[in-house]
């Protein structure tokens, strides 16, 4: 049998109505027409039935949820599994262009997953002959799964278990050089009723007890004080137009950087290029709110989730993350300023980060009963108080590394690649940073209601860049 963690859990027992939590990732290759992309197809089915059964059963695998709550849901495998439910095959609706291709993926990342089934599914678009710096012919891969299924490293591990470092046929896996995620129990068996709620009520009693002791573990970090200086993280948060009730329609879009410019960057300001993501971010909220005459006094802050998995613990199924909230200086009109303090706020955090005990806050969700959580849900949501929370971040901004060299699928070279995250209770706007060994994508998920069609965000996000280095901009 193999139990949900307590994260992966609250993620199931959390997802409301126009919030699926959900990720999405999004893969475009050479593939030179119909021909690749119909050879891309029968290989990705292929490849995706291997992966399965050596590396990632999870994959086949459906949730089992225990009635009432009284208990953390179960993985188990899907007797009626089809690799044709999951996988399918469609071409960019005219003028394929980027307009249509970022409507396509909100659309397919609109649609909530079926819990009936395993949580994930892959959608090849073929056609992309209109979008500007896309070679002709080129093929798309939409990739969807539940975020109980797997935290973004883990998404990291499964694409690599699909690509190659060579075009040439029978070219080993790209996972054949990294860590492969083995979960702790392939048997995935379902429970019988007697074990299912035997451990029920077994936990009913246990919990109280471990949360007691957790609660005792934290104490000393709980009272600890911090010698530093109040940040401007402790600040309030200012309410936005994105931190208001989410709709159930999604919006997308992203700019391309160039990864030579931004090593000169690096280089010039000592900074990460995720410092520069940050300013960049920072600065396009800035003027996309300056220009509706909606930019707070407050500075505005994000939610950036870290991954603290263990390097001893490769083989654990589900998320290992923790978050911490960083301030975007939005407050600061010059970039190279606004730069510099989130350089040094990002370093204050981390340290901040490494006195912490996040696994322990880990252990304590874990106590915590998951009826309480299913109540506190419902509850919420049909007294409307959801929809009056205060905001405790005005965005989220993830960092997802991609491939740091050349990589092929049946082929096809890899030539872009962009994520997209979940939505979540009065906060709809989610940032990701993908990279690829030529250039970083920064893109964006919101809904209609809040951004439009995405189009002056994604000029403001371009402007943004363009006052820190106008020459590192790919349009």
């Amino acid at each position: 049998m193999h139990q949900l963690g307590a994260l992966d859990n609250l993620m199931i027992g959390g997802e409301l109505p126009n919030i699926p939590m959900h990720m999405s990732a999004v893969m475009l290759y050479d593939t030179g027409g119909k021909r690749g992309a119909a050879k891309l197809f029968n290989v990705l089915e292929t490849d995706f039935e291997k992966i399965i059964d050596q590396h990632f059963p999870i994959l086949q695998c459906r949730l089992d949820e225990v009635a009432l709550g009284l208990d953390k849901a179960y993985w188990v495998e899907d007797s009626h599994f089809s690799m044709s439910y999951h996988i399918n095959r469609v071409a960019l609706p005219k003028p394929q262009n980027w307009h249509e291709f970022h409507r396509l993926v909100g659309q397919f990342h609109a649609q909530p997953l079926d819990r009936a089934k395993p949580l994930w599914q892959v959608l090849l678009v073929e056609g992309l002959d209109g979008l500007e710096g896309i070679p002709r012919g080129a093929t798309a891969i939409f990739f969807k799964i539940h975020h109980a299924v797997m935290d973004g490293k883990s998404a990291l591990r499964l694409a690599s278990s699909l690509h190659s470092l060579s075009p040439e046929p029978g070219s080993p896996a790209l996972a054949e050089s990294m860590p492969i995620e083995k979960p702790v129990d392939k048997a995935f068996r379902a429970p019988s009723w007697w074990m299912k709620y035997g451990k029920a009520w077994w936990h009913s009693i246990e919990r109280p007890v471990d949360l007691a002791a957790t609660l005792l573990k934290l104490l000393p970090q709980i009272l600890q004080t911090d010698d530093s200086k109040p940040g401007v993280e402790s600040q309030a948060i200012p309410q936005l137009r994105f931190n208001h009730p989410v709709a159930a329609e999604r919006v997308t879009g992203h700019v391309r950087i160039s990864m030579k410019q931004l090593r000169k960057l690096e280089k010039k300001y000592q900074c990460t290029i995720n410092d520069i993501a940050l300013c960049v971010i920072g600065g396009a909220l800035r003027k996309y709110l300056l220009d509706q005459n909606e930019l707070p006094q407050e500075n505005l802050q994000t939610l950036m989730p870290i991954d603290i998995r263990r390097k001893d613990s490769d083989d654990h199924a589900g998320n290992q993350v923790s978050v911490a909230r960083l301030c975007l200086f939005t407050d600061i009109e010059d970039a190279r300023e606004r730069l510099q303090a989130i350089k040094t706020a990002s370093s204050r955090s981390k340290k901040r980060s490494k006195k912490g005990n996040p696994h322990a806050l880990l252990r304590l969700a874990d106590d915590i009963h998951p009826a309480i959580i299913l109540w506190l849900g419902q509850w919420m949501i049909s007294s409307g108080r959801i929809d009056k929370l205060p905001p405790v971040v005005n965005t989220v901004v993830t960092n997802v590394p991609g491939m740091h060299t050349d990589t092929y699928l049946a082929g096809a070279k890899l030539i872009d690649y962009l994520g997209f995250g979940p939505l979540a209770p009065n906060m709809g706007l989610f940032h990701t940073v993908s990279s690829l060994p030529d250039h970083v994508n920064i893109s964006f998920l919101s809904t209609a209601e809040f951004m439009g069609d995405g189009a002056a965000y994604r000029a403001a996000l371009m402007h943004s860049y363009g006052e820190i280095d106008p020459k590192g901009i790919d349009k």
